[in-house]
Parts: C-alpha cells; sequence; structure tokens
C-alpha cells in the first residue's frame, strides 16, 4: 500500500545500489534470493554469516548516503522557502518540504504543511487549504499516529467534497478526492478498521474513473486484495490482485504491479505454500531494484523473512527480519519498524530467545500505544503465547484474555458482511453509472436525432424559400421582359404611326402645291383668256379660245395626273400589274432608267388594301 502526496518528489530513499550489489554476489555465489535452499545451508555456514552482516553494515552506510544527497534537495526547497510570498508558490514549495521529509523526518513534514495550509487559510485558497490535508495526514500516517492522520484526512476531504459539488466537471478536485481518499484507506487499514478501508477504496476508484485514472484505480484494487488478505479469503485477494495487474500491465504501472505481486505473494505464504510465494516477492524484488521503489524494501524483506519462517529456517527469517528493520529506521517509517519488531519478536520466540522477544513485544506495545495500531492487539496474542512458553500461565492467560476482549472486526463475520455489502452496493454502483450511462447515450441520440430533424426541416424550408425566391425573382424578369416588349412594339407603333401621319401630311402638301401651283394656275389663266374674249376681234378671239381649250386640256390633264398619283386608275380597273407596267413604262419613256417587268401569278386582282 502506498501513500499519496501531491508534489511527491523523489523522496528520500534506501538506495538500491548496495542491494543491488548483494544481489550480485549472492547471483556469483549461487547464493540467496535465486534459490532458497542453498541460502539455507550457506547462512549456516559462519564465515558467510560474517560476509552477511557486512553486507548489512554497507547498506546502512549506503542509506547514509543517501540520505545526505537527500538533505541537498531539502536544502534548495529551503532556500525557496526562506524567500516567504503571498503566492500559491510558497505553498507549493512548503507541501514538496512536506513530502520531502515524509518518511524521513515526518515532524519536520507536518511543521512545513501546516505552514502552507496557514497561508492557504489566510490568502482564502481552499482547494489548497483542503488538499494540502491529504500530504499533513500522510506524515502522521508514516508517524503512525493514525487518529490524528484521520482528522487532518477527513478535514480535507470535506474541503475538496464541497469544492467538487459546486463545480462537478473540475478534474482537478476528483483527482485530488481520489488521492486523498487512497491515503484514508491506507489509514484505516492501519487502523485495523477494514470496512472503512474498503469504503474509502471504493470512493478513490469511483472518483479516479471519472478522470479516467487507471493507475489509481489499480493500486486501490490492490489494497482492496490486500485487505482480503487478512481476511483471510485468498481467492476474493487473488482475484482483486489479478485485476489490478491487468490494469498495471496496460499501463506500464511498475508501481502497482510491484505491491500486486508482494500481495500475491502474502496470499501464498498465507496458503502455506512458500514456492509459489517466494517467486511473487522475487518478482517485486526485480520491480523494486530496476525502479528504485527503496521504500518498498523493509516490507519486502519481511516477506521473504516469512517464507523462511514457513520453511522453518528461522537463521535465514532473522537475517531479513533485521534488514527490514535496519532500513525501516533509516526511512523512519514507524509501521515498518513496529512490523519489523513485531516479527523479531516472533522469531526469537520460535528460537526460545524470550528474553529478546519480550523485549522486541514491550517496545511494540509502548510505540502502539494509543496510535489505534493494529498491532496493539496482534502484541496480546503474542504475548500469551510467549509466556505460555515460558511457563508464566499466569501472564499467559492475562494476554490471552486481552486478546479476546481487543480482537478487531476483522476477524468477525459483520465486518466480513460489512466489505461484501459494501462491495456489492459498488459492483450496484458501477452497474447503475452504467445504465445511467446507456440512458444518457439514448438521451443524446435521441436529442441528436430531433437536432437532425429539425435541420432537416430546416434546410428543406430554406429550400422551398430559395425556389420561391427564384420563381419570383423569374416571374418579375419575365414581366420585366413583357414590359420592355410591350415597350419596345408601342415605340415602333408610335414610330409608325408618326411615319403615317407624316406620310399623310406630305401627300396632302403635295396635292395641296399640286393644285394650287399646277391646276389653279391654268384655271386661273384660261379665265383671264375667257374674259378677254368678249372685247376682242374675232381673229383674236378664235385666238383665245384657242389658248383657252388648250388651257382647258391641259387643266384636265393636270386632274388626271392629280388624281391617277392619289390613286391610279390602272391600280383600279386593271389591276396591280397592269398599274406597274404603266409606272415602270413612264420611267422608261424618260430614257434615263430602263426597267424591265416579269411577274409571276399577278395577272389578277387581290384585295384593293394589299395593290395599294
Amino acid at each position: 500500500m502506498w501513500l499519496v502526496c501531491l508534489f511527491m518528489p523523489s523522496r528520500t530513499k534506501l538506495s538500491l545500489s548496495t542491494f543491488s550489489y548483494f544481489i550480485s554476489i549472492c547471483y556469483q555465489k549461487n547464493m540467496i534470493l535465486t534459490n532458497p535452499s542453498i541460502f539455507n545451508s550457506t547462512i549456516r555456514n559462519k564465515s558467510n554469516l560474517h560476509f552477511f552482516v557486512l553486507i548489512v553494515v554497507l547498506s546502512f552506510f549506503t542509506i547514509r548516503s543517501q540520505t545526505a544527497n537527500a538533505n541537498n534537495k531539502a536544502d534548495s526547497l529551503l532556500r525557496l522557502y526562506e524567500i516567504k510570498s503571498s503566492d500559491t508558490s510558497w505553498m507549493q514549495v512548503c507541501q514538496q518540504l512536506a513530502a520531502e521529509y515524509l518518511f524521513r523526518a515526518p515532524d519536520s513534514g507536518i511543521f512545513y504543511a501546516k505552514k502552507a495550509i496557514e497561508l492557504a487559510d489566510e490568502k482564502g485558497y481552499p482547494y489548497y487549504s483542503a488538499n494540502i490535508q491529504k500530504t499533513l495526514g500522510a506524515c502522521y500516517i508514516v508517524k503512525a499516529d493514525y487518529s490524528t492522520a484521520e482528522t487532518y484526512l477527513l478535514l480535507g476531504t470535506q474541503g475538496l467534497l464541497k469544492l467538487y459539488q459546486s463545480d462537478t466537471t473540475n478534474k482537478k478536485y476528483a483527482k485530488a478526492l481520489s488521492e486523498i481518499y487512497t491515503n484514508m484507506g491506507l489509514n484505516y487499514y492501519y487502523m485495523g478498521v477494514p470496512n472503512k478501508a474498503i469504503e474509502a477504496f471504493i470512493t478513490a476508484i469511483q472518483f479516479a474513473e471519472k478522470i479516467d485514472d487507471k493507475k489509481r484505480v489499480a493500486i486501490c484494487l490492490s489494497n482492496i486484495g490486500n485487505i482480503y488478505i487478512e481476511q483471510k479469503k485468498y481467492d476474493k485477494a487473488i482475484e482483486y490482485n489479478q485485476k489490478s495487474i491487468n490494469i498495471a500491465l496496460e499501463n506500464n504501472d511498475k508501481v502497482t504491479l510491484a505491491q500486486c505481486y508482494n500481495n500475491l505473494g502474502l496470499c501464498y505464504l498465507n496458503l502455506e505454500n512458500a514456492d509459489s510465494a517466494y517467486y511473487y516477492f522475487d518478482k517485486c524484488r526485480i520491480i523494486v531494484r530496476q525502479e528504485n521503489f527503496d521504500t518498498n524494501l523493509p516490507k519486502l524483506y519481511m516477506n521473504f523473512s516469512n517464507v523462511f519462517i514457513l520453511e522453518e529456517n528461522y537463521d535465514s527469517a532473522l537475517y531479513y527480519a533485521d534488514l527490514s528493520y535496519i532500513t525501516a529506521q533509516q526511512l523512519e517509517y514507524k509501521e515498518n519498524i513496529l512490523a519489523a519488531k513485531y516479527s523479531l519478536a516472533h522469531i526469537h520466540r520460535l528460537l526460545k530467545n524470550y528474553k529478546k522477544s519480550e523485549k522486541y513485544l514491550s517496545e511494540v506495545v509502548e510505540e502502539a500505544k494509543d496510535k489505534g495500531n493494529r498491532y496493539g492487539f496482534l502484541v496480546n496474542e503474542e504475548l500469551a503465547l510467549l509466556y505460555a512458553e515460558m511457563g508464566d500461565y499466569k501472564k499467559a492467560y492475562k494476554y490471552s484474555v486481552e486478546f479476546n476482549r481487543s480482537q478487531d472486526s476483522i476477524f468477525q463475520e459483520k465486518s466480513s458482511k460489512q466489505i461484501a455489502d459494501m462491495e456489492a452496493k459498488y459492483q450496484s454502483e458501477k452497474k447503475e453509472e452504467k445504465i445511467k450511462l446507456l440512458q444518457e447515450t439514448a438521451k443524446l441520440n435521441e436529442a441528436t436525432a430531433k437536432t437532425n430533424r429539425i435541420v432537416l426541416i430546416a434546410i428543406i424550408v430554406i429550400l422551398v424559400l430559395v425556389i420561391v425566391l427564384v420563381f419570383i425573382s423569374y416571374r418579375s424578369n419575365k414581366h420585366k421582359q413583357l414590359a420592355e416588349k410591350m415597350k419596345i412594339q408601342q415605340n415602333a407603333e408610335r414610330k409608325v404611326l408618326d411615319a403615317v401621319i407624316e406620310t399623310e401630311y406630305k401627300e396632302r402638301k403635295r396635292f395641296a402645291e399640286d393644285l394650287h401651283d399646277g391646276l389653279g394656275v391654268l384655271l386661273s389663266t384660261t379665265r383671264l383668256y375667257i374674259n378677254e374674249i368678249e372685247d376682242s376681234n374675232k381673229e383674236e378671239q378664235k385666238s383665245l379660245i384657242k389658248e383657252s381649250n388648250i388651257m382647258l386640256d391641259n387643266a384636265i390633264a393636270n386632274v388626271r395626273n392629280i388624281a391617277n398619283n392619289i390613286m391610279p386608275a390602272a391600280l383600279k380597273n386593271n389591276g396591280f400589274e397592269v398599274a406597274f407596267r404603266a409606272f415602270t413604262d413612264r420611267i422608261n419613256a424618260s430614257r434615263k432608267i430602263k426597267i424591265k417587268v416579269r411577274t409571276i401569278n399577278l395577272d389578277k386582282h387581290f384585295k384593293s388594301n394589299v395593290e395599294i
């Protein structure tokens, strides 16, 4: 199980350089970690035992060296811390310092986390104030002060939930909630309250799924599997850890893979299958070595110790328990220190080193006091067994009663039922969420279809309007063209009418001129001649009468010409062809133009208007 801190730095780690060197030497000597049976014989050899002690000492000094490197990073953060400001960057520096000191100096981590919270509250940054509670709670978990850790984790959860409820789409809030609920589950696990731990892990999964954080889902599934191990429900534990492994492999999540392999090793350890347990612990060791997950070493060493306890190889078990204790001290991880001391007490009892066993158990009792630690009741069972073997049956009975009185709900049927109910509730909620998602998808599809229908109707309406507008425009253009045509026709008719009127006017004018200038002059002259006859002698009278007759003949001829010009007699009497030929004959008589006439089908009368 892992702690979660925002801005998690490369924390103080027990370097694997020494551990890797140790492994390589072992490989060369065909010793431990690859073949437990070889280790069994090797560890009994006194000279080799001295070699292992030397490795432990080297590890101790290497850890010190790595701690110095971590201090350099802390020093650089401290210089930024000294430049105090009122913005969020200074709060982040404080939180990074808290995370930096989380495992090796949790009291310092608490100090800097509280400084960040004070500034966040002062400046009115509710998100930072609530989220940093996560780091503060983690520091108290490392100190094994679980009740205080619970207080701060609940306080941070309340603040984050309030923010999330105001904006459920904010992924930052959902991420912070998934992290803080993970820490809460871890804290309840260490407190020995599995039902609350499961509930917290399930809530963490629900928030992680909202932001598609598969790594968080995987680690929480693994943590739930770990709880089933303690409930001795190994089939469920293997099932949950296998689910977690599948997700972790998909996302190349080495952290979760290491934990799952460790958990599977614990399952088979409890099933007393030492070979399978060792196999999975060794897979975990490989990842730990490759990825430098040094904070996992205390538990890993303890698990190897338990494998050798199962095989009743107590010397090898004691070696790994001591190694777990040393690394846990260097990391200042209180929970692992208690676990290592409890294991050392158990192994020394099996080796009949009762005084050493009693010493370690006393220290566990003292350190677990008022911490709400699960070792508070486990140590009672171990003490009862210890004093029974020592022959102090009074004390054995006392601690046996204490153990039965304080036995945790983890072993009770009620707790199992609660966990099963919570799991069923979680599965039910997932089904409901799936149904809700399908319903929302159906609604979305329906809304999309409705929108598509509206869009289709709108397109049809627009097309109809366009067609109507085009038709109206076409009709308008047609009317405009007809109007233009009528206007042109009217203009043409007007021009024709004007031409007719002008022609008629010219004809009347010519007719008037012919009458006035031609016939009128002849008649006037004839009248003069006639008037002179009375006063003239006979010879003059004859001459005047002759001239008068000539004048009258000319006048008659002139009248005929005028009449013929107005309406040719030949046209009226003989038709178009005769009249036309008579007209051309007169032109030919001038001898200036010669016209030849050849007609086809014109020897008949036509309508007068056609002939005219």
